[in-house]
């Protein structure tokens, strides 16, 4: 390909984005992933130390967002798919582990 058709296809590809907006998405979808997780880590130690049991459900949302956060990386970024998809893949199977235990009551 020559750099002329190169850089026509990557303007057409880009026509009618506005990157702005997009990363703005992706800083809030990042800070949002943040707190979720610093508030799973305070509930998780709250139930720990008051003996209140674990729940299950909530870990299980927060295992299933890291699933497809890593997994939809190691399919969109060729930079360190490697270590996304081995990431979403124990994430991955987390989340069957906790759905399991939500159902089966443990």
């Amino acid at each position: 390909m020559k750099k002329e058709e190169i850089l026509k296809k990557a303007k057409e590809e880009n026509k009618n984005k506005d990157y702005a907006s997009i990363a703005i998405s992706n800083k809030g979808a990042t800070i949002a992933g943040l707190v979720m997780i610093i508030l799973a880590a305070v509930y998780f130690t709250y139930e720990i130390l008051t003996g209140k049991g674990t729940n299950y459900a909530l870990y299980s949302l927060l295992a299933i967002y890291n699933t497809i956060l890593y997994g939809y990386q190691a399919i969109k970024s060729k930079e360190k798919r490697g270590l996304h998809i081995f990431t979403s893949v124990i994430w991955g199977v987390l989340t069957i582990l906790l759905v399991v235990s939500y159902f089966m009551g443990k």
